[in-house]
């Protein structure tokens, strides 16, 4: 059986000037580290989880060459959208430009054998304390409804007894706090959810869980760029 790893933010910029040792020691050359860690952990067969914040390119040519890099590694990758992935335009765009081994899914769910995996951007909740009403609450509010649509994509896919996944870039938990996404979470029988967004400074209560969700940020840099192993709690 195939296992699954998670490993999210990667932050690739082959193309582009954006060094990532500016946000600590910690991202020197982080992509030789996130490179000899997957080959290291991941094999062929294996499936790794991206939710977003891939590469610091602004469109697909900028992107190429991270995404050559990302196809490149083991494991079949099912990545989603981060807020800085500007180089992510459209679901069909996107899915004629990435590689064989890469899988994007936008507001959309897969039957992945053992788990079914649903995914979308999600946003910044008014849990945070920089949330403004005036440039967040309509995204917000757009994304919720994306996530209800996704979930009820999960649903038409879903067989038997399979766990539901779900994967987005911003965090549905804020310190130990459920949003409106985790309780949309919670209600559509989700058993785990990954996100990523977070860096640097990270809250005793970003693992956690809420109403029988299981909530794992695996962004890079909290990792250690190491994949994370999620076979045991979905398979």
């Amino acid at each position: 059986m195939s296992r699954v790893f998670a490993l999210s933010d990667l932050h690739l910029g082959f193309a582009v000037n954006k060094p990532m040792d500016v946000f600590g020691s910690i991202w020197a050359n982080h992509s030789a580290k996130i490179e000899r860690l997957w080959r290291k952990t991941v094999a062929p067969e294996d499936i790794v989880l991206v939710p977003g914040d891939i590469s610091w390119g602004i469109n697909y040519r900028e992107a190429e060459p991270d995404l050559k890099f990302l196809d490149s590694l083991p494991g079949t990758k099912y990545i989603c959208r981060g807020n800085h992935d500007y180089w992510w335009k459209s679901l069909k765009q996107t899915d004629e430009f990435t590689g064989d081994s890469i899988v994007p899914l936008q507001r959309t769910a897969v039957n992945c054998g053992e788990f079914v995996l649903a995914a979308s951007r999600g946003w910044s909740t008014p849990l945070w304390e920089g949330y403004s009403i005036t440039q967040d609450a309509k995204i917000y509010t757009r994304e919720l409804g994306r996530m209800q649509l996704t979930l009820s994509k999960a649903k038409e896919v879903r067989q038997n007894l399979q766990k539901l996944v779900y994967m987005m870039h911003y965090p549905p938990v804020v310190d130990g706090k459920p949003s409106e996404f985790a309780e949309l979470l919670a209600e559509a029988g989700v058993s785990l959810c990954i996100y990523g967004h977070l860096h640097g400074s990270w809250s005793d209560r970003v693992d956690m869980s809420y109403r029988g969700v299981e909530f794992l940020l695996t962004s890079a840099d909290y990792l250690n760029f190491d994949p994370l192993n999620i076979t045991d709690r979905i398979c």
